[in-house]
């Protein structure tokens, strides 16, 4: 028994090597571990920006295109800057419907936003303070023949101009802006859709 007893030996505790060499680890760690929730949640927000505003974008070229396949006229405005506008005229003969742009008001039906169920999302969730800053860059409205890229396919085929003056390119680009940290980040989401003026075909 007595030399069972003398086997133990006692410790004084931490030293004060140990107990500093344990507070630097236990500090990177919580560093390490701060700076990673911290970017999980930057890009969590920035993914959320980023649909918001691809949401938009998407349900805002699906109404121009609805609107311009059912309409009796469509006159685009084309204008110096990124954005053109257009006139669109129902085929109902309702009120003629004035599409225009602007970069942190997106687009506009007759003065007032155009989706009555989602505004252009320059404003909202996670872009107080300017740290995220969502901007309409490009709006254009163009007779498919108005672009070099599509105009070989209907070169030297004059039975094809009816289509291709009833034929609409839109094409849109917003951008997404973040800042952290004194650096900016800009992810550009494109939209183009061509759509085709039934009425003005057939008329």
């Amino acid at each position: 028994m007595r030399h069972q007893l003398s086997t133990f030996r006692h410790s004084a505790g931490l030293t004060l090597v140990e107990l500093v060499a344990a507070m630097v680890i236990a500090s990177i760690a919580a560093i390490g571990l701060g700076a990673g929730i911290t970017s999980i949640v930057g890009f969590y927000q920035d993914d959320w920006v980023t649909k918001d505003a691809r949401f938009w974008g998407y349900e805002s070229i699906d109404y121009l295109v609805r609107k311009i396949e059912t309409a009796k006229a469509v006159t685009v405005r084309q204008y110096l800057a990124n954005y053109d506008g257009v006139l669109i005229a129902p085929k109902d003969g309702t009120r003629q419907l004035n599409i225009q742009a602007n970069e942190y008001d997106g687009l506009t039906e007759n003065g007032l936003p155009m989706l009555d169920y989602a505004d252009f999302p320059s404003e909202g969730t996670y872009k107080s303070e300017g740290q995220r800053i969502v901007a309409l860059e490009k709006f254009t409205i163009s007779e498919i023949d108005d672009l070099e890229k599509y105009r070989e396919e209907f070169r030297g085929k004059p039975y094809l101009t009816a289509l291709k003056k009833s034929l609409y390119v839109i094409e849109m680009v917003i951008s997404v802006t973040t800042k952290y940290q004194g650096e900016s980040s800009v992810e550009y989401l494109r939209f183009d859709r061509v759509a085709w003026a039934k009425d003005k075909y057939f008329r």
